[in-house]
């Protein structure tokens, strides 16, 4: 048996298996080559950005891109789940990850002892790296989900104003990876202020283009003696709507399939079922963590790819709900939306089943008419003839989402609205 090329569980560590991101990883390499400035990476969840900072980490990979590892030490520092961390204890780790990463056993040594301190001073981290400086040598510290640092309230202004004059005036270029604009990540408003986030230039992980799907499912295939026909390619593209971790899912059991000896229809069942039970929780999160106009965009979205008319999507998107156009961009650069052939539509077929499934009242959750009246009676100041033509696919729908729809119909085009809702309640 072959083993799965295809994985999906864990960030790519091996530079071998890595794709794409070759424009983000220019801008990145090229601030620190020509200036040595620091980038902040910003993107959804799992489109990639550990996978990107574990690969510029990676000594021989620095080295291709022309950061020569007798010069430049790459440093990943990983804080997802660090909720009760302090500033003492962000520099015991960078220190512990430095001293690992440090060929000059002096200056591994000196960070490695500075780390054991209970209290790290800034004048001390100053002297540490005017020392890396004397020797000739500069330090990128790759620091993932730094969102845990700038939400945490214990994180001061003088953190910030230490860690980004050691930036300015010593040889350390920081490279942050978040999911939000770091500046939007913060405990406060008084942090939001400070000139801490001015020193870096943002770089957005967006979705793969098609050229960059194929290329990651072609790579993948590279020495299995196995190839993707162009159908089952179309196949897991579809589903992953350029998603790197949809892609991989979806070709994982696209290759399983493959080594079960199905083919054909056979195949693309497989294929859907499993990545329906796996992509499941993705959604989930995606879902949840849409705001609520994002959200009726989505709907929107998902009830006019059922019509058949000669206007653009974008038209009638925006009919529909004006503010859609303001939406629309960050939804594509989440990877929400997708855009082909100049039509807009959800990102992926499967995602546009799961909304329907989310939506829908099971026979458990369906409310009576009784419940409906007093509903639409509580809702003062919308019109009765447009809730007379809705209502009876209110009980089709969860209760939690009755809200949304009346928010759609203050801000949105009564007669789309209208659509919207009986087309979602069928």
């Amino acid at each position: 048996m072959i083993t799965n090329p295809f994985t999906f569980g864990n960030p790519v560590r091996d530079p071998g298996r890595f794709r794409g991101r070759e424009r983000e990883i220019r801008q990145i390499v090229g601030r620190l080559l020509s200036a040595f400035e620091s980038t902040a990476v910003v993107g959804e969840r799992r489109l990639g950005k550990t996978s990107l900072l574990l690969h510029l980490a990676d000594r021989q990979v620095a080295a291709s891109l022309g950061l020569d590892p007798e010069r430049y030490v790459t440093v990943y520092v990983d804080f997802q789940g660090c909720t009760d961390i302090t500033p003492v204890r962000f520099w015991s780790r960078a220190l512990d990850r430095m001293a690992r990463k440090l060929a000059d056993g002096e200056l591994a040594a000196l960070a490695q002892e500075m780390k054991e301190r209970s209290e790290i001073d800034q004048y001390d981290l100053e002297d540490l790296f005017m020392e890396i400086d004397e020797r000739g040598l500069r330090l990128v510290l790759l620091m993932d989900e730094f969102e845990y640092v700038t939400q945490n309230a214990n994180f001061g202004l003088d953190f910030f104003a230490g860690l980004r004059a050691l930036a300015i005036h010593c040889p350390l270029a920081l490279i942050t990876a978040t999911r939000q604009e770091l500046v939007d990540l913060c405990h406060s408003d008084t942090i939001k202020g400070s000139p801490f986030f001015n020193i870096f230039a943002s770089v957005v992980l967006r979705p793969f283009s098609q050229e960059e799907v194929m290329a990651l499912i072609d790579g993948a295939l590279e020495g299995t003696s196995v190839t993707f026909s162009d159908d089952e390619r179309a196949c897991v593209s579809e589903a992953a709507g350029g998603h790197p971790l949809f892609t991989q899912m979806a070709g994982y059991y696209c290759f399983e399939g493959r080594q079960m000896g199905l083919e054909g229809e056979a195949l693309h069942r497989h294929v859907e079922e499993n990545f329906r039970e796996q992509a499941a929780p993705h959604f989930a999160y995606l879902w949840s963590h849409s705001e609520e106009s994002e959200r009726i965009t989505l709907l929107a979205l998902l009830a006019l790819a059922k019509r058949k008319k000669k206007r653009s999507v974008h038209e009638q998107l925006v009919k529909a709900y004006p503010r859609a156009d303001y939406i629309l961009p960050d939804l594509l650069k989440r990877g929400l939306a997708i855009e082909r052939d100049g039509q807009f539509g959800i990102f992926s077929p499967f995602f546009a089943d799961w909304l329907l499934a989310e939506m829908s009242a099971g026979a458990s959750d369906e409310t009576g008419e009784q419940t409906v009246q007093e509903w639409l009676k509580e809702r003062g100041g919308i019109e009765r003839g447009v809730w007379d033509q809705v209502k009876g696919a209110l009980p089709k729908l969860k209760q939690q989402y009755w809200p949304l729809f009346a928010e759609f119909l203050q801000s949105a085009s009564i007669e789309m609205v209208t659509e919207i809702i009986l087309s979602l309640g069928r």
